[in-house]
């Protein structure tokens, strides 16, 4: 397929904040794909419409190219001072739309050095699989000269582009393609474009949820048919989504998982998806990274003490004293989160693994099995130690059991608890927030009783002691139908010198000039970020917010409490949860 008509797609969808418009303009696409035939880069299309170069579950290449060179090379191919396309970026905050306004503006005159037969024919256009080509060799090239090289490459890519596809070229390089279309969208215009029938987004969802990467599941719904989506299961090597966990007010928990239900602890430590085959081990974040390497004595832990060849599991790993008495708060396991000197510090800072759930057992899949037989499973292929154990758990009947356990977790220094049906009907809900699972994690003090994970956009520069670092940033929540980042607070209170020197180190990678396509905030921070750090916080209550129209609820007296290092920005609380959590104040 040419980048051309991709680039026509990516404008369509941007020119409308409509969701039933977006659906149509994707699955008129994706019908005639499927009528033309063209499906050599139906993997590649699907994860730029996700604004990623590949899968989810795959580390998307490093190409190395910084602003500074991009203005060059824009420069050379538009015949136009670098101060001057500076100045047009200020204004337009996006490279893209400042590349596609300089293009625009001098399409009638050409550089010396990009004058040839290509650059005067209308009708050149890249294949996607071109551009994916080049970007890996960009993403190979090191070494003296390494610029230079990139640079040609980059060159030599625009030659061949018009204004438009410029545009959308530099974002995808610049990790900035997002077009506010979401994943859920996207799997309503497959299922409507392909299949003719949007009631198969579910099936196609589900397969997703189970396989999350969107190239493959693309690829065989056109080649194959919703008969093989409906065949997709949980595989050895490919991570699935977690399932996730509702709240409410405990009060209202037995009415909502009967009595009696089960309730385990909730660990402050980092959620990890163990898939092992015979002797080797693979290691999966909530993110769905392979974080293998972080953790080799995890590995070992699972290769010597789990009863069985190969299965799937999950469970979490907690930073432990050196006895294994202890457990420690998840800023002390962070510092595993390293490439270099692992296994000094897999000694410095030893961990447990605590397990909670099996999804897999040798080629029988347990997430359609109901909970208890899944931990029943679970206890007998583990073979319990100091370093591996299966996460505490009691059977609840009444709130008085309930609070007596939860206190019982908190004073073990553990976050809280999740409370578990025990029903048939409790399968294993893969990427889904149900209430076959509700986190506690308070009770009293504040009238709001939970915490909230939200992704920091923007930040105001600190004043006297906090001169020098941003000492209020600007956290927002997550809507996963509209792929947007909802403004929700101010976070000024919980910080201490060293979290506010690291973060603002972290958030100067993360620094844009206007505010991102994809947030929705009113507020005008001195310095705006693309949403990719989260925190988690506490605050008194959620209340109507005038400040946040956008959303129409806030934070009072929010509170920092720790930097979710584990997690990703669509990972943060949702604007659905803020909703529920404001009515069940």
């Amino acid at each position: 397929m040419k980048f051309k008509d991709l680039a026509e797609l990516f404008s369509k969808l941007e020119s409308t904040n409509k969701r039933l418009e977006m659906i149509e303009i994707l699955s008129n696409f994706f019908q005639n794909l499927k009528t033309s035939g063209e499906f050599d880069d139906l993997d590649k299309i699907a994860y730029l419409l996700q604004g990623q170069l590949v899968s989810n579950i795959k580390q998307a290449p490093k190409i190395g190219i910084a602003e500074k060179m991009i203005i060059e090379a824009l420069s050379l191919h538009s015949g136009v001072e670098s101060s001057k396309i500076k100045e047009v970026l200020i204004k337009k905050g996006d490279i893209g739309v400042t590349a596609e306004y300089i293009l625009s503006k001098k399409k009638k005159q050409k550089s010396l050095f990009d004058f040839s037969e290509n650059s005067l024919n209308n009708n050149v256009s890249l294949d996607i699989h071109e551009i994916y080509s080049a970007l890996q060799r960009m993403s190979i090239t090191e070494g003296s000269g390494s610029n230079d090289k990139k640079l040609g490459i980059l060159r030599g890519l625009m030659r061949k582009c018009s204004a438009l596809e410029t545009k959308y070229l530099l974002r995808i390089i610049t990790s900035t393609l997002r077009v506010g279309v979401s994943t859920l969208t996207i799997l309503d215009g497959l299922a409507l474009g392909i299949t003719g029938d949007k009631i198969n987004r579910e099936y196609i969802e589900k397969a997703y949820n189970l396989h999350p990467d969107l190239g493959d599941i693309t690829r065989m719904l056109v080649e194959e048919g919703m008969d093989a989506i409906k065949q997709v299961k949980v595989s050895y090597g490919i991570p699935i989504k977690s399932m996730l966990a509702s709240r409410v007010p405990y009060g209202e928990i037995i009415e909502k998982l009967g009595s009696p239900f089960k309730a385990e602890y909730k660990l402050d430590g980092e959620r990890l998806q163990i898939h092992k085959r015979g002797n080797k081990i693979k290691l999966f974040s909530r993110r769905l990274l392979e974080i293998s390497d972080q953790y080799p004595d995890v590995c070992k832990f699972v290769k010597n003490n789990v009863k069985t060849e190969n299965a799937i599991l999950e469970g979490e790993v907690v930073a432990m004293d050196v006895f294994y008495e202890k457990m420690l708060p998840f800023q002390v396991l962070s510092r595993r989160r390293r490439k270099y000197d692992v296994k000094d510090v897999s000694k410095e800072i030893p961990v447990g693994l605590f397990l909670f759930d099996i999804l897999l057992l040798d080629n029988e899949s347990y997430i359609d099995k109901p909970f208890p037989l899944r931990r029943k499973k679970l206890e007998e292929i583990i073979n319990e130690k100091d370093e591996i154990k299966l996460v505490e758990s009691k059977l609840i009947h009444s709130t008085e059991e309930l609070l007596e356990f939860f206190q019982k977790a908190r004073k073990k220094g553990n976050e809280g608890i999740i409370a578990k049906s025990i029903k048939e009907d409790a399968v294993y809900q893969a990427g889904n927030r149900g209430f076959l699972w509700i986190k506690m994690k308070g009770l009293e003090g504040r009238k709001l009783k939970d915490s909230v994970d939200v992704a920091l956009i923007g930040a105001f520069h600190g004043r006297g002691r906090r001169k020098g670092v941003y000492g209020t940033y600007i956290g927002a929540v997550y809507d996963p139908l509209t792929d947007k980042f909802e403004a929700f607070t101010r976070v000024a209170s919980g910080w201490t010198d060293e979290i506010m020197e690291f973060l603002k180190k972290e958030m100067e990678q993360h620094e844009v000039d206007k505010k991102p396509k994809n947030v929705s905030c009113e507020d005008i921070p001195d310095q705006w970020f693309h949403p990719k750090v989260v925190i988690e916080i506490i605050g008194d209550e959620i209340t109507i917010s005038d400040k946040f129209p956008s959303l129409g609820y806030s934070l009072r007296f929010p509170v920092f409490q720790r930097i979710r290092t584990e997690k990703g920005p669509k990972d943060a609380t949702t604007t659905d949860e803020i909703k529920q959590l404001h009515s069940t104040q």
